[in-house]
């Protein structure tokens, strides 16, 4: 499936990256990516769009990519740039998801963009940091405990380590080898998943995309995270669907519970495995999105 780039420059002045998948006249879908993340999909993702017949839409958050960095954003400061480049393609309405670090801009875009957005899920995302009732910390991996406590004493703390992980992570790649740091936190369902994504077409591209131009976006994803999201989730009115993994360590179960109690409404959805999704997985994700296209 072709990839369609594009840019915008926001009422700021900041420089905006995105992309566009699918058929012009298919469902209209924004894909938040994870922490972190890439605009670039690859052969797994492009193929649901096609099974689906969606017209996707994808954006490197501020700090990735070519898009301009946007020190001290929010998560509901990127719903703005989402605004922006669908009212740029003339989309009335659309559904929203976000998997990972994606999930609490899919659920900013519900809550901020309400007359738009027909369906929203959050995948293996977060709840908000500090979050009543929620002991955030609980059963997620030691290092994601380590980069999001370093993320709360701010960039000069958060910073090395993430350039260290990002270059684990390109290092890895282009060895073939799941990153150490990964092989020995994550459930084996979630290896065997990251060794699988190792065959796809230009994964190393992508790879290299997220980390070696993506570390700012990494950084400022973490700290917002850690701060108060700018969105009342609590005043979400469309269809909400919060999907998590059993064996989760690095968004834990806690994060989905705490979800479905505070969205209205809101609809579970457990997965069989830990973080990563896998084709199943994502066919029935794009089905509940599109149910009401």
């Amino acid at each position: 499936m072709e990839e369609e780039s594009g840019e915008l420059r926001a009422s700021d002045g900041r420089l905006v990256t995105f992309s566009l998948y699918g058929p012009v006249g298919g469902h209209k879908v924004v894909a938040h990516n994870g922490t972190p993340g890439t605009r670039h999909l690859g052969p797994r993702m492009t193929g649901t769009l096609e099974r689906h017949g969606v017209r996707m839409l994808v954006l490197d958050r501020p700090g990735y990519g070519t898009s301009s960095r946007w020190p001290g954003r929010r998560v509901a400061d990127v719903a703005t740039d989402i605004q922006a480049i669908v009212d740029r393609q003339g989309w009335d309405h659309f559904a929203v998801w976000g998997g990972s670090g994606g999930g609490p801009h899919a659920l900013a875009c519900a809550g901020l963009l309400a007359g738009r957005v027909t369906r929203c899920a959050s995948v293996v995302g977060p709840a908000p940091f500090g979050a009543q009732g929620l002991d955030w910390f609980n059963g997620m991996s030691p290092g994601n405990v380590e980069e999001f406590s370093r993320a709360l004493e701010g960039e000069g703390s958060c910073r090395p380590l993430v350039e260290r992980l990002a270059d684990e992570a390109v290092d890895a790649a282009e060895a073939g080898q799941v990153p150490t740091s990964l092989a020995s936190e994550l459930p084996e369902a979630d290896i065997a998943a990251l060794r699988t994504r190792m065959n796809d077409d230009g994964y190393v591209e992508r790879i290299l995309a997220a980390n070696r131009d993506g570390v700012d976006g990494w950084i400022d994803d973490c700290i917002a995270f850690t701060k108060p999201w700018g969105v009342d989730l609590s005043a979400i009115d469309v269809p909400v669907s919060i999907w998590y993994g059993r064996e989760d360590v690095l968004c834990p179960r806690g994060h989905a519970d705490w979800l479905l109690s505070n969205i209205p409404n809101a609809e579970r959805r457990e997965l069989p495995h830990g973080h990563l999704l896998d084709d199943e997985a994502l066919d029935a994700l794009y089905s509940w999105l599109l149910a009401l296209s």
